[in-house]
């Protein structure tokens, strides 16, 4: 699951986030601000997927070379924002996405690769954002314990 905020950090600058489990497990996770300034929201929340999507790459090889599964489907990512998914998804550019390079490509290639599917969920169920912004601390209190818990259904695999 990743997750981005717009604009939150000095500069202007984004702050993105994911988590990456496996057998329900955490076993990488991230919380940085971007090096450039996003133009908009949607824009930061590709940048989120596209680290993501680069994490998910590292993560599939290292799962490959280990051969302790003979199949890994495709990993799930969990974000909040319809506008990133349908654009990373197949959606066709949009002139304001049209600036968002070479890596953003890259995203569009490994789901239509099969390496990575993208859901949405609500930021209201999104642990992610707990890596991007400041929360109350009965949300932040439930996300802590829905990562650092035990398997999720959802977390099948990755």
């Amino acid at each position: 699951m990743c997750d981005a905020s717009f604009a939150t950090e000095t500069d202007s600058k984004s702050r993105f986030g994911y988590f990456f489990f496996c057998l329900g497990g955490l076993v990488s996770w991230v919380s940085q601000h971007s090096t450039r300034v996003m133009a908009s929201s949607t824009e930061a929340e590709c940048h989120a997927l596209v680290h993501t999507g680069k994490e998910n790459i590292w993560e599939r090889e290292f799962l490959t070379e280990l051969k302790l599964f003979p199949h890994i489907p495709p990993t799930p990512i969990y974000q909040d924002n319809k506008s990133a998914i349908t654009l990373a998804t197949g959606g066709t550019h949009h002139k304001r996405s049209k600036h968002f390079g070479i890596e953003f490509d890259a995203l569009r290639e490994y789901v239509k690769l099969g390496e990575l599917e993208i859901f949405y969920r609500p930021t209201e169920n999104l642990p992610a954002d707990m890596l991007t912004k400041s929360l109350p601390p009965e949300k932040f209190k439930r996300f802590r314990e829905e990562t650092m818990g035990g398997r999720r259904e959802q977390d099948t695999f990755i």
